[in-house]
């Protein structure tokens, strides 16, 4: 997409002061809702980064959503690890497998197939052409799947402070790590 096609496209709202349209992902097969994050101190308008953003997302394919996959499944792990969603364990179970087999999750398939797309948050002002895909996942937190440049690296809470990958694409991998010893 193009400049002038993504400036036709999003409508504006001087309440948020982002813009907001929807897209066919051919990498998903589905129509999604995106939202453009102007820089700081930006007019609220599309910009030649953004355009070149939303073409990082639309031309994502099956190698990328397996690394959605592989990073849901990983969030999965990770929740499931750090807080107590009220699975008891049975004999001989671990905390960890008690959570999976209360949440019905089996593997990184079900992982992805269990969360819920939100929407695609295109942000302006880097050095890196970054959007965020809003996942809520199978234990009910809202994760930001990052692309950067094209590619996915990570996944982080939402509202995620986006610098951190610029220096570090897998910035929030390496504290999640960090966190489980």
């Amino acid at each position: 997409m193009q400049l002038p096609e993504l400036a036709a496209l999003a409508e504006w709202s001087d309440g948020d002061g982002l813009g907001r349209f929807e897209r066919f992902v051919p990498m998903l097969g589905e129509r999604v809702g995106f939202v453009l994050f102007p820089a700081h101190g930006a007019a609220m308008e599309a910009t030649e980064t953004m355009a070149h953003t939303l073409r990082d997302v639309l031309a994502l394919g099956q190698a990328d959503l397996a690394a959605i996959e592989a990073l849901l499944w990983e969030e999965c792990n990770f929740s499931f690890r750090v807080a107590d969603y009220g699975a008891e364990a049975r004999p001989g179970e671990s905390a960890l497998d008690a959570h999976l087999r209360e949440f019905a999750v089996t593997g990184p398939a079900d992982a992805l197939a269990r969360a819920r797309l939100g929407e695609i948050h295109i942000d302006d002002g880097h050095a890196a052409r970054f959007a965020r895909l809003q996942y809520h996942t199978v234990a009910e937190n809202l994760v930001s799947v990052i692309v950067k440049d094209g590619r996915i690296v990570d996944y982080d809470d939402d509202g995620t402070h986006l610098p951190w990958f610029e220096h570090d694409e897998r910035y929030a991998h390496r504290r999640r790590r960090k966190v489980l010893g």
